[in-house]
């Protein structure tokens, strides 16, 4: 369960996200809104990467405190940028990834097959084209088998088999203790597979409901 309360974020005099409150329970949530509308800002908030102006982000009840390490493991970020070393082959990269969470080794070739990147695990990150960095940063974020994950525009520069590659790892990854937030302009993919929505405009959640997802893990 994520807890926004009264998340206000301000960037000089931009008004990023105004006094969101919003409880998102365990499942799969896709965030919806138009370009500037604070997906990036919101996502970036819950992972603890802004601090907001004002108001609190619980997880599972708990306020997450700066440089808080059990708080950060429990959590998959994938951003606009894609986290990862570009000198570093792929699955260098997750070898890494997998050190530092403490997950075992074992993990990285799953974690490159579900994604479809066995064929480029030898390629520095630096050389992959903009559609396989983003299916790499989103498998650094699901290899430790996060209890949250929250990606921004996960399906950006993919074509329809990259996607679906994507959608079968989230809902893989998915279940009854496990709670994602998705950013995306493709709607009608999260919505395959999501259980809630979340629209934004201007900062402000404009509409919040739940649905059937067509999919489930």
């Amino acid at each position: 369960m994520i807890e926004i309360k009264d998340v206000t974020v301000v960037f000089g005099r931009t008004l990023a996200l105004d006094a969101i409150d919003l409880e998102i329970a365990p499942g799969v949530t896709g965030l919806f809104g138009q370009n500037g509308s604070g997906k990036s800002t919101l996502l970036r908030t819950i992972a603890g990467l802004i601090r907001p102006t004002k108001g609190t982000v619980l997880i599972n009840g708990g306020e997450r405190a700066r440089g808080d390490e059990s708080a950060r493991a429990a959590l998959g970020f994938a951003g606009h940028e894609s986290g990862l070393y570009a000198r570093l082959t792929v699955k260098e990269n997750l070898e890494l990834f997998a050190r530092l969470y403490g997950t075992a080794p074992t993990a990285v070739a799953g974690t490159l097959e579900r994604l479809g990147l066995s064929g480029v695990s030898d390629v520095p990150v630096g050389s992959l084209s903009a559609g396989m960095k983003r299916r790499a940063a989103v498998a650094r974020a699901l290899l430790h088998d996060p209890d949250v994950l929250l990606l921004d525009e996960p399906y950006a520069n993919l074509d329809d088999e990259a996607s679906e590659a994507v959608s079968g790892a989230i809902r893989e990854w998915s279940g009854p203790h496990k709670t994602a937030v998705i950013a995306t302009h493709g709607a009608k993919r999260v919505k395959a597979y999501a259980s809630a929505g979340v629209i934004l405009q201007r900062g402000r959640v404009a509409s919040h409901g739940t649905y059937e997802p067509r999919y489930t893990s």
